[in-house]
Protein backbone atom coordinates (compact mmCIF):
# COMPACT_ATOMS: atom_id res chain seq x y z
CA UNK A 1 0.00 0.00 0.00
CA UNK A 2 2.64 2.52 1.02
CA UNK A 3 4.73 1.52 -2.42
CA UNK A 4 1.60 2.51 -4.26
CA UNK A 5 1.15 5.50 -2.27
CA UNK A 6 4.51 6.89 -3.16
CA UNK A 7 4.47 5.88 -6.96
CA UNK A 8 1.47 7.76 -7.10
CA UNK A 9 2.96 10.55 -5.28
CA UNK A 10 5.77 10.57 -8.07
CA UNK A 11 3.98 10.44 -10.80
CA UNK A 12 1.73 12.93 -10.13
CA UNK A 13 4.83 15.11 -9.03
CA UNK A 14 6.25 14.27 -12.58
CA UNK A 15 3.31 15.16 -14.20
CA UNK A 16 3.15 18.37 -12.62
CA UNK A 17 6.68 19.44 -13.16
CA UNK A 18 6.73 20.87 -16.56
CA UNK A 19 4.41 23.45 -15.68
CA UNK A 20 5.61 23.94 -12.22
CA UNK A 21 9.07 24.57 -13.58
CA UNK A 22 8.21 27.47 -15.61
CA UNK A 23 5.81 28.98 -12.49
CA UNK A 24 7.24 31.10 -10.24
CA UNK A 25 9.28 29.71 -6.36
CA UNK A 26 7.40 32.84 -4.96
CA UNK A 27 4.39 34.50 -5.67
CA UNK A 28 3.09 37.70 -3.55
CA UNK A 29 -0.24 38.60 -5.12
CA UNK A 30 -2.91 41.39 -4.71
CA UNK A 31 -6.15 41.38 -7.32
CA UNK A 32 -8.90 43.70 -6.95
CA UNK A 33 -12.11 41.13 -8.50
CA UNK A 34 -15.45 42.17 -9.97
CA UNK A 35 -18.00 39.81 -10.52
CA UNK A 36 -20.91 37.06 -8.64
CA UNK A 37 -21.95 34.36 -6.35
CA UNK A 38 -24.70 32.36 -6.38
CA UNK A 39 -25.33 29.30 -3.83
CA UNK A 40 -27.87 26.67 -2.77
CA UNK A 41 -28.38 24.99 0.70
CA UNK A 42 -29.05 21.31 1.15
CA UNK A 43 -29.91 21.33 4.55
CA UNK A 44 -33.49 21.18 4.92
CA UNK A 45 -35.53 24.18 7.31
CA UNK A 46 -31.77 26.17 7.47
CA UNK A 47 -31.19 29.33 5.69
CA UNK A 48 -28.09 29.30 3.52
CA UNK A 49 -25.91 32.36 4.07
CA UNK A 50 -24.25 31.88 0.85
CA UNK A 51 -28.12 31.76 -0.89
CA UNK A 52 -29.52 34.74 0.92
CA UNK A 53 -26.38 36.84 -0.07
CA UNK A 54 -26.09 35.96 -3.94
CA UNK A 55 -25.52 38.47 -6.14
CA UNK A 56 -23.20 40.74 -7.86
CA UNK A 57 -20.33 41.76 -6.45
CA UNK A 58 -16.56 43.35 -6.03
CA UNK A 59 -13.98 42.65 -3.58
CA UNK A 60 -9.83 42.07 -3.18
CA UNK A 61 -7.60 39.20 -3.03
CA UNK A 62 -4.34 38.63 -1.10
CA UNK A 63 -2.43 35.25 -1.42
CA UNK A 64 1.26 33.93 -1.11
CA UNK A 65 2.02 31.02 -3.17
CA UNK A 66 5.70 29.30 -2.75
CA UNK A 67 5.84 27.00 -5.86
CA UNK A 68 2.25 24.81 -5.54
CA UNK A 69 1.74 25.66 -2.31
CA UNK A 70 -0.97 28.30 -1.50
CA UNK A 71 -2.39 30.54 1.05
CA UNK A 72 -4.65 33.87 0.50
CA UNK A 73 -7.63 36.00 1.87
CA UNK A 74 -10.21 37.32 -0.45
CA UNK A 75 -13.20 39.69 0.56
CA UNK A 76 -16.38 39.65 -1.80
CA UNK A 77 -18.65 42.94 -1.03
CA UNK A 78 -21.93 41.80 -2.38
CA UNK A 79 -23.94 44.76 -3.74
CA UNK A 80 -27.85 44.25 -3.91
CA UNK A 81 -30.88 46.63 -5.05
CA UNK A 82 -30.24 49.59 -1.86
CA UNK A 83 -26.34 49.11 -2.11
CA UNK A 84 -24.05 47.36 -0.69
CA UNK A 85 -25.29 43.99 0.90
CA UNK A 86 -23.35 41.67 3.04
CA UNK A 87 -19.38 40.71 2.80
CA UNK A 88 -17.88 37.45 2.63
CA UNK A 89 -14.69 36.76 4.10
CA UNK A 90 -12.47 33.47 2.88
CA UNK A 91 -9.39 32.40 4.25
CA UNK A 92 -7.92 29.81 1.82
CA UNK A 93 -4.70 27.26 2.32
CA UNK A 94 -4.59 24.41 -0.67
CA UNK A 95 -2.26 23.64 -3.48
CA UNK A 96 -2.02 25.72 -7.13
CA UNK A 97 -0.42 24.77 -10.21
CA UNK A 98 -0.01 27.17 -13.29
CA UNK A 99 0.05 25.73 -16.85
CA UNK A 100 0.93 27.91 -19.25
CA UNK A 101 -1.16 28.21 -22.27
CA UNK A 102 0.20 29.39 -25.94
CA UNK A 103 3.83 30.71 -27.10
CA UNK A 104 3.73 33.89 -26.45
CA UNK A 105 6.50 34.72 -23.41
CA UNK A 106 7.53 38.04 -21.63
CA UNK A 107 11.01 39.79 -21.45
CA UNK A 108 11.94 36.96 -18.21
CA UNK A 109 11.07 33.86 -20.32
CA UNK A 110 7.47 33.67 -18.95
CA UNK A 111 4.27 32.81 -20.73
CA UNK A 112 2.50 35.42 -21.48
CA UNK A 113 -0.81 33.15 -20.76
CA UNK A 114 -1.30 31.56 -17.62
CA UNK A 115 -3.95 28.50 -16.68
CA UNK A 116 -4.51 28.71 -12.89
CA UNK A 117 -5.48 25.20 -11.48
CA UNK A 118 -6.04 24.09 -7.74
CA UNK A 119 -7.77 23.47 -4.57
CA UNK A 120 -8.12 25.11 -0.84
CA UNK A 121 -10.02 24.71 2.02
CA UNK A 122 -9.99 26.98 5.12
CA UNK A 123 -13.07 29.04 6.89
CA UNK A 124 -15.83 31.85 6.18
CA UNK A 125 -16.92 34.34 7.78
CA UNK A 126 -20.33 35.73 6.13
CA UNK A 127 -22.14 39.60 7.49
CA UNK A 128 -25.97 40.63 6.23
CA UNK A 129 -24.05 43.68 6.01
CA UNK A 130 -20.85 45.58 4.66
CA UNK A 131 -17.92 44.27 7.56
CA UNK A 132 -16.47 46.85 9.40
CA UNK A 133 -13.41 46.40 10.73
CA UNK A 134 -12.18 44.39 13.12
CA UNK A 135 -14.66 42.28 12.20
CA UNK A 136 -16.45 40.92 15.56
CA UNK A 137 -19.29 37.95 16.69
CA UNK A 138 -21.72 40.51 16.76
CA UNK A 139 -21.41 41.58 12.69
CA UNK A 140 -21.38 37.77 11.93
CA UNK A 141 -24.76 36.15 10.12
CA UNK A 142 -22.54 33.03 9.96
CA UNK A 143 -19.14 31.51 9.96
CA UNK A 144 -17.94 27.87 9.00
CA UNK A 145 -15.70 25.85 6.40
CA UNK A 146 -15.43 26.54 3.19
CA UNK A 147 -13.54 24.74 0.22
CA UNK A 148 -13.01 25.49 -3.59
CA UNK A 149 -11.93 24.16 -6.80
CA UNK A 150 -10.48 26.87 -9.30
CA UNK A 151 -9.72 27.11 -12.87
CA UNK A 152 -8.44 30.68 -13.95
CA UNK A 153 -7.17 32.24 -16.73
CA UNK A 154 -4.71 34.97 -16.75
CA UNK A 155 -3.10 37.50 -19.56
CA UNK A 156 0.21 38.48 -18.30
CA UNK A 157 0.78 42.68 -19.00
CA UNK A 158 4.07 42.69 -17.83
CA UNK A 159 5.99 40.04 -15.60
CA UNK A 160 4.11 42.24 -12.28
CA UNK A 161 0.69 42.70 -13.87
CA UNK A 162 -2.49 40.59 -15.16
CA UNK A 163 -6.01 40.58 -15.81
CA UNK A 164 -8.29 37.17 -16.30
CA UNK A 165 -11.24 35.58 -14.96
CA UNK A 166 -11.80 32.75 -12.60
CA UNK A 167 -14.68 30.59 -11.34
CA UNK A 168 -14.49 28.77 -8.15
CA UNK A 169 -17.17 26.10 -7.28
CA UNK A 170 -17.08 25.03 -3.76
CA UNK A 171 -18.70 23.43 -0.62
CA UNK A 172 -19.49 24.78 2.63
CA UNK A 173 -20.58 23.51 6.10
CA UNK A 174 -21.65 26.64 8.16
CA UNK A 175 -22.30 26.98 12.16
CA UNK A 176 -24.36 29.78 12.38
CA UNK A 177 -23.85 33.41 13.47
CA UNK A 178 -23.66 32.99 17.01
CA UNK A 179 -23.39 30.13 19.41
CA UNK A 180 -21.64 27.25 17.37
CA UNK A 181 -23.23 24.65 19.23
CA UNK A 182 -26.65 25.27 18.17
CA UNK A 183 -26.87 22.22 15.87
CA UNK A 184 -30.29 23.83 14.54
CA UNK A 185 -28.78 26.68 13.09
CA UNK A 186 -25.93 24.40 11.17
CA UNK A 187 -26.16 23.73 7.26
CA UNK A 188 -24.14 22.74 4.07
CA UNK A 189 -24.45 23.83 0.90
CA UNK A 190 -22.31 24.68 -2.71
CA UNK A 191 -21.37 27.79 -3.96
CA UNK A 192 -20.20 29.40 -7.50
CA UNK A 193 -17.97 32.24 -7.48
CA UNK A 194 -17.24 33.80 -11.14
CA UNK A 195 -14.82 37.08 -11.43
CA UNK A 196 -12.94 39.44 -13.59
CA UNK A 197 -9.77 39.99 -11.60
CA UNK A 198 -6.57 42.32 -11.92
CA UNK A 199 -3.37 41.39 -10.00
CA UNK A 200 -0.28 42.62 -9.11
CA UNK A 201 2.27 40.14 -8.43
CA UNK A 202 5.84 40.03 -6.82
CA UNK A 203 8.35 37.25 -6.75
CA UNK A 204 10.14 34.99 -8.98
Amino acid sequence: MKRHLLVGTALAAALAWPAVAEARVIDLRLSGNAGGMFGWGTTTGTQDMFRQAAGPGFGVEAGLRLLIFDVSIDVLQIVNGSGLGATLIQGMLGVEVDIPAGHMKLENGQSAQMVHTGAAAGFVLGTNAPAMLPVTNDQLADKGFSSRLRVAYEFFLNPYMGVGAQVDFGYHYLLGGQAVNMTEDHSSGYHVIGLAAFTFHLGY
